[in-house]
């Protein structure tokens, strides 16, 4: 069965852009007006047009609905403030209309490289800059909580919540020159970095992720 290329748009450029993109990267496109009208399949990618009222509603339907595949949206000028809410929604990529073909197949080229994982984007680089410790909580992820810390210039993802007996990590004492997190609630120690446990009552580690920053944003990848 061939891969599906996903369109939520009916801007006529758009359109004629995706057409191409499909023929190069050996899909069909299908257009449909919701992720509801399509089948349950995932699709190889999705693309949303930004500029439809429900769009953000859109990517967090296919987000959803669709873990592990990549969600784009288009938008008909660069406009800065859309470009970051369309990110901040969840969407994997944003390009104008001028450009989405090219970068669409791209983008697919390298999703395909890592079959089955998820990626969530977390965050732009300046958002975090000058800022050490925790910097995030994001609750509800297919994996659970997470915690989100900056450490050693490094960003660091570990999952939020001690083995022991499910306390929020990220509400402990964290040691930034060490990498290190202390159990709110027992005492359990975890390496940030590896999640290795160092100290119980926890009889065993903790779940950490693998970040990614590509140009200026910054990814978890959940596999």
């Amino acid at each position: 069965m061939a891969d599906v290329l996903l369109a939520l748009t009916d801007d006529p450029l758009a359109r004629r852009r995706l057409d191409r993109a499909a023929a190069e990267l050996g899909a069909v496109l299908v257009h449909v007006a919701t992720p509801a009208e399509a089948a349950a399949e995932p699709p190889l990618a999705v693309v949303i047009d930004l500029e439809r009222r429900d769009a953000h509603e859109l990517v967090a339907a296919c987000k959803s609905r669709w873990a592990g595949a990549m969600v784009a949206g288009h938008l008909d000028l660069p406009d800065p403030r859309q470009w970051r809410l369309a990110l901040d929604a969840g969407c994997d990529l944003v390009a104008s209309r001028g450009t989405l073909a090219r970068q669409l197949v791209a983008k697919v080229r390298e999703w395909r490289l890592e079959p089955g994982g998820t990626r969530l984007r977390l965050f732009a680089t300046a958002d975090v800059a000058g800022r050490i410790g925790l910097v995030a909580r994001i609750q509800d992820t297919p994996v659970g909580p997470l915690a989100v810390y900056h450490v050693g210039g490094d960003i660091l993802v570990a999952e939020d919540r001690c083995p022991h007996a499910g306390a929020a990590l990220s509400e402990g004492e964290l040691a930034p020159e060490a990498a290190t997190i202390d159990c709110p609630k027992h005492g359990s120690r975890f390496d940030l970095r590896t999640g290795s446990r160092l100290r119980g009552p926890a009889d065993g580690p903790i779940k950490t992720y693998r970040v990614v920053v590509e140009g200026t944003e910054v990814h978890v990848h959940l596999d």
